[in-house]
């Protein structure tokens, strides 16, 4: 399999991190066999991860992804992100607190044929429950 260029890499991170801020149409990057990794949950295949986005939606409308910066491999893409949004609808059963949550995180993108196969996401969910007020 061909390596993908480092614009390529550019361009597939973008995508990742405007479908995690709330684009849809960017589905499609994702393989249909994906599976995303992260402190709370493990999600399996794109309609996962459709459903999972459009909760995200409803409990963080404004959310957003900013990548921090990148490391690349063959197959392998590593991010460093900062990820913002407002608490404005339930999530995980927690009513809407109203806080912003900023949160700093590490995401290890394994990609296939032009997809990204796998996203094992890491970041302090302690930090990110204590934002919402929601742990002692």
């Amino acid at each position: 399999m061909p390596e993908a260029t480092i614009p390529d890499v550019a361009q597939i991170v973008s995508d990742y991190n405007d479908l995690f801020s709330g684009d849809l149409s960017k589905l499609g990057m994702v393989s249909e066999s994906y599976t995303f990794s992260f402190p709370f949950d493990e999600i399996h295949g794109r309609d996962g991860l459709e459903e999972f986005l459009r909760e995200q939606e409803t409990a963080f409308p404004d959310a957003s992804v900013e990548t921090d910066d990148v490391l690349t491999g063959d197959e392998v893409v590593m991010q460093e992100f900062t990820w913002k949004a407002t608490h404005e609808g339930e999530f995980e059963g927690i009513s809407p607190t109203g806080r912003e949550i900023e949160t700093r995180g590490m995401a290890k993108l394994v990609l296939a044929d032009g997809k990204i196969q796998e996203d094992r996401t890491y970041f302090d969910s302690r930090e990110f429950l204590a934002q919402l007020e929601v742990t002692e």
